[in-house]
């Protein structure tokens, strides 16, 4: 008797958080794809056949371009997906206050680093942390650390300049020698020299730390966005905690030794602890050792990707587009000095290749989505929608940058497309470092280091299609960001006068 109980509980359990739970979207009239049990709308994301970029798009494109919005069920939760501008504009902007946090698990018990990291933090834990770091990204103080990173570009060029003979380079592993070696002299006041050593222990243990094609790594980050119950059951850390507890060793070390030194080079460590310095009693958020190395592992982490990722895109659509990649070395002779460098002012001048860039971030947009959730109970003025406190909305990068209604032919890598007031049409639907208070806060940083790289690569080498070039570039389907399969991109890189 006691078993037939308990089939029956299980059974009407399973019932509540699935079948009920999936009706959610059809009792508030909103169009939504039918789900699946358990899996709800991601199946094949959940069997690794499928980006969750690549699921959500499929049903973004299903609906008529009038359509302001969509529901959708990750495994058994309920999810809005955002298609209009103006509602974006509402969440990210006019109604902040209501929809300020990411529903990103937050547990500083399971894991103290990524609970304390800015992208993670909630109210105003956060509000506090946002106010001390802003500082740190003002368009002056990366002025002051271009110099770090014109270095690490320098030693990019000699790296190149060894290898090239008109012979095929993965320059996705260009680029993350190129990161690594910037991230490391810019956050932790090191070399790593991975541009000059071809293997060692930073690079290595940075790898596996970074490692997006990790299917543990990918179940990992995709259970703090979507299912904190694994989480909790396996005590999931965003990163993995062996290599984030060495670098996170290594900026303490460095720490102290710039406090007890009269050292002073303008990177995140100098930043940081005249940040501590200033703090008063006053302050609502302080820091403490374990807050700063937080930031720094934030900083190490979000920039490497962003920089290794759209750099070797953005040489490869170069590549693949000699015209453009032309016009964009045109532009970069006639900035550069007679010695080959360039100033931060004209650097930023650079219109196209500002626009290259852009377009780069379009096709390969960052981050899939971006997500929110409502404080209190919310309700859509224009179309009467109510929402229940904490009901997840997503904007989809993956099919806002690929809406021919904002992107005619959205597949072809066009940077003319942001050209003069273009782009200002394009804004709350071109966020590839999100949009509003929480837009990413190392956006100029990213963009410095990205712009410094091309320009130093394209001023001397010209690079086209090889016989290992894949066309198109086969996306993971596993990893949770927009990475190879193969984990390369393999581009002739040949030395021009």
């Amino acid at each position: 008797m006691i078993w037939i109980v308990l089939i029956s509980l299980c059974l009407l359990l399973f019932y509540y958080r699935t079948v009920r739970t999936f009706s959610y979207w059809k009792l508030k009239k909103v169009p939504f794809r039918r789900p699946l049990p358990i899996f709800g709308n991601i199946m094949k994301v959940a069997l690794g056949q499928q980006q969750v970029g690549t699921a959500i798009r499929e049903i973004y494109d299903s609906f008529d371009e009038n359509v302001p919005y969509f529901g959708m069920y990750i495994l058994h939760k309920p999810f809005l997906v955002i298609r209009s501008k103006e509602l974006a504009k509402k969440i990210l902007i006019k109604d902040f206050n209501t929809f300020q946090n990411r529903p990103l698990y937050h547990n500083k018990e399971i894991d103290p680093m990524a609970s304390n990291a800015l992208f993670i933090m909630r109210g105003e834990e956060w509000k506090g942390l946002r106010n001390k770091l802003s500082p740190i990204y003002t368009s002056g103080k990366m002025k002051k650390m271009m110099p770090l990173i014109t270095k690490i570009a320098d030693q990019m060029e000699l790296y190149v300049d060894t290898l090239t003979d008109g012979q095929e380079i993965d320059v996705r592993d260009l680029a993350n020698r190129y990161s690594l070696d910037v991230i490391c002299s810019c956050a932790f006041g090191i070399n790593s020299n991975s541009l000059i050593q071809k293997d060692n222990e930073i690079k290595n243990t940075a790898n596996k730390m970074l490692d997006l094609r990790s299917i543990k790594r990918s179940f990992a980050i995709g259970s703090y966005f979507f299912c904190p119950l694994m989480v909790e059951l396996f005590k999931l850390t965003f990163l993995d905690k062996e290599s984030s507890d060495y670098f996170v060793d290594i900026f303490k070390t460095s720490f102290e030794q710039r406090k007890n030194s009269k050292e002073k080079r303008n990177d995140l460590i100098d930043l940081m602890y005249k940040i501590k310095l200033s703090e008063s009693e006053e302050d609502t958020f302080k820091f403490d050792d374990f807050k700063i190395s937080a930031q720094a592992l934030v900083f190490f982490t979000a920039g490497s990707e962003t920089t290794v990722g759209t750099l070797s895109f953005c040489l490869y659509e170069l590549a693949m587009n000699p015209y453009i990649q032309n016009t964009l070395r045109d532009e970069i002779r006639e900035n550069m000095d007679s010695e080959g460098n360039i100033s931060y002012e004209a650097l930023f001048e650079m219109t196209y290749l500002d626009l290259v860039i852009k377009e780069t971030l379009r096709k390969y947009p960052l981050t899939h989505l971006l997500m929110r959730y409502p404080e209190t109970d919310y309700t859509f003025e224009e179309t009467g929608l109510h929402l229940e406190k904490g009901t997840p909305v997503l904007l989809s990068m993956t099919s806002l940058h690929f809406d021919q209604r904002y992107f005619p032919d959205p597949d072809k890598f066009d940077p003319e497309r942001f050209r003069g007031e273009k782009a200002k049409d394009l804004q709350y639907v071109y966020m590839p470092f999100g949009e509003g208070p929480r837009k990413c806060i190392g956006d100029r940083f990213a963009l410095l280091s990205m712009k410094i790289a091309v320009f130093m690569f394209l001023k001397k080498f010209e690079i086209t299609p090889c016989n290992k070039t894949e066309v198109p570039v086969k996306q993971s389907k596993t990893a949770f960001f927009i990475i190879p399969d193969s984990g390369s991109i393999f581009l002739n890189v040949r030395k021009i006068e």
